[in-house]
């Protein structure tokens, strides 16, 4: 039983922790800031992690990429793919990169389809403070239901597991997650993460909520 493990807002996903070392509801929302639109939508990326690379004579190439910390599906065009090849990650801003764009999952090609969970699960280790922060502060959502059987193939009897295993000192690596419980933590997320770019009507969205919850 969950219930007895955190009370629980229907108003909040998980609890996360503060930099204080304080819990902290995580709400739904967060406050404007009155110069947002004054930035372009991906300003604050600091990369992109390449899918596929399209050759669209005579124009040049597109590239399809996974953009970084925030995640997003977006496509690009390039003045010289030397030094670009799939799985790799390109350092923003770059001279060589044109607009960026955002593109649906079911838009993505074939090739960047099946690149997608790995290049996920490459961004999620390289930003292992943003991701781990679900493991260790994941919390009930209601009576029955756990945070962690947002993931894939987790149930309630393996998150109850999941929340004994963790106890109140956490995971410092996904890999302590990974012998702890016995999954793959990273692949697990970027899992969820791919259902929730499938389905913008899915929530909770953890993408939102853990991912950019600072844009």
């Amino acid at each position: 039983m969950f219930s007895s493990i955190v009370k629980f807002s229907e108003n909040n996903l998980f609890m996360k922790e503060s930099p204080s070392g304080r819990m902290k509801d995580m709400e739904k929302g967060s406050a404007t800031d009155p110069n947002e639109d004054e930035k372009g939508p991906f300003e604050e990326e600091t990369g992109l992690r390449i899918l596929d690379i399209q050759d669209r004579r005579p124009i040049g190439h597109e590239v399809q990429c996974i953009s970084e910390p925030s995640l997003f599906i977006l496509r690009t065009r390039v003045t010289e793919v030397t030094g670009i090849s799939v799985g790799e990650r390109v350092d923003l801003p770059s001279g060589n990169i044109g607009a960026l764009s955002e593109v649906r999952l079911k838009d993505l090609s074939g090739s960047s389809q099946q690149e997608l969970v790995g290049a996920l699960s490459n961004s999620i280790r390289e930003d292992q403070d943003r991701h781990i922060s679900f493991y260790n502060s994941a919390g009930p959502m209601s009576l029955k239901f756990h945070a962690f059987q947002l993931l894939p193939g987790i149930g309630n009897s393996k998150a109850i597991q999941m929340v004994q295993q963790r106890g109140l000192s956490g995971w410092a690596t996904f890999e302590e997650v990974d012998e702890a419980c016995g999954i793959e933590s990273v692949r697990l997320l970027a899992e969820r993460y791919v259902k929730e770019m499938e389905d913008v009507a899915q929530t909770p969205r953890l993408l939102d909520l853990l991912v950019r919850s600072e844009k």
